[in-house]
């Protein structure tokens, strides 16, 4: 089955044989406090930092998705006052969640063809120590341009983001922001069960003066663990080690992002032209379309006819969430996706 679903999706190739070499070799059942497991963090941490041109002074850190992010800047990071913006289901989300836990917790919504760049302008945000953003909203596929300037901070503020269906897939704007996260059965293209979560040393002084330790996931207390590497829990030790072999086997992210936009444009150029399934861009503007997950429209009739036809052809879309449920499908344009993929894609759609 080809799935072209927005997470989980297609994984790598390579996967299956990297699995396979980590149960030979005892990798799953080693001890996350031992010298091996520490060799094999340091370097994953390493190799990360490297084809991903994470500035050296970020750190990085596995949870367990993230959502679970979602929970750990409420906990460790924001002070009192925070600010989500968003224009879909999972920015919503993160809002509800986070005002759990911090009543003083704002949110603004905002239009589906709206650039963020516009929304800030509009908005009075000195009196927040806490800016939520999302620059991948999987639900709708829209995307953001990360921008610190954008915004009237003060001094001490911090920004966090949620790139659950970018990173590894696009070059990402790493010192526009403080906190990134994501899951890594999207662009990361392995199976579903470990989250990334990088922090900036802004937001890990911030950790350090607020001075939470009374979470199992507080940031100090995975700091702690980072710098022995180690984790500060029992870690998915298949997914790291899967994801290390990754990391060092495809190129630098830089021409990961150039392959993505490659394909992009192909899919651009399709779904532009008229199709038997009258089907249309969701995001009608340009500049806020995300690349790596496509949402177009149709009548509910068509979607499900185009979606049963896949089906029968071993092809998987996704499809639509929550408001656009019935009259939309996404399809994902993950770096394990490749050219012949779409064509597939495309012939099928034309016959």
């Amino acid at each position: 089955m080809l799935s072209f679903y927005p997470g989980p999706s297609k994984v790598h190739p390579e996967v299956l044989g990297f699995i396979q070499e980590a149960f030979s070799n005892g990798v799953v059942s080693i001890n996350h406090r031992s010298e091996r497991f520490e060799v094999l963090l340091k370097d994953t941490l390493q190799i990360l930092h490297e084809k991903w041109n994470i500035p050296q002074d970020y750190t990085l850190y596995f949870i367990s998705s993230a959502t679970e992010a979602w929970e750990i800047v409420a906990q460790s990071l924001i002070k009192e006052k925070s600010l989500h913006l968003y224009n879909g289901a999972f920015g919503k989300k993160w809002a509800h969640y986070a005002h759990q836990i911090i009543p003083n917790a704002k949110s603004f919504e905002f239009g589906l063809n709206d650039e963020l760049k516009s929304v800030a302008s509009k908005l009075s945000t000195q009196d927040y120590d806490t800016i939520c953003l999302v620059q991948s909203e999987t639900s709708n596929g829209t995307g953001q341009n990360i921008c610190r300037s954008d915004f009237k901070l003060n001094e001490d503020a911090i920004i966090a983001v949620d790139a659950t269906s970018t990173m590894g897939g696009i070059n990402l704007p790493w010192q526009e922001a403080d906190v990134w996260f994501a899951s890594v059965q999207k662009c990361i293209g392995i199976p579903a069960g470990l989250g990334v979560f990088i922090c900036s040393p802004k937001a890990l002084k911030r950790a350090t003066q607020l001075n939470k330790k009374v979470h199992y996931n507080d940031v100090l207390l995975m700091e702690e663990n980072r710098k022995l590497f180690q984790t500060h829990y029992t870690p998915n030790v298949l997914s790291i080690y899967v994801l290390n072999k990754l990391a060092h086997l495809l190129p630098n992210l830089t021409e990961i992002d150039q392959q993505t936009n490659e394909k992009t444009k192909l899919l651009t150029e399709f779904f532009s032209q008229k199709n038997a399934y009258n089907l249309s861009f969701l995001v009608e503007n340009p500049i806020v379309r995300l690349p790596t997950v496509f949402a177009l429209q149709g009548e509910a009739i068509q979607i499900k006819r185009l979606q049963d036809l896949c089906l029968k052809n071993n092809i998987e879309l996704g499809k639509g969430y929550g408001n656009w449920k019935d009259n939309t499908i996404r399809i994902a344009n993950f770096p394990s996706h490749t050219l012949e993929d779409f064509h597939q894609l495309f012939n099928l759609i034309n016959s």
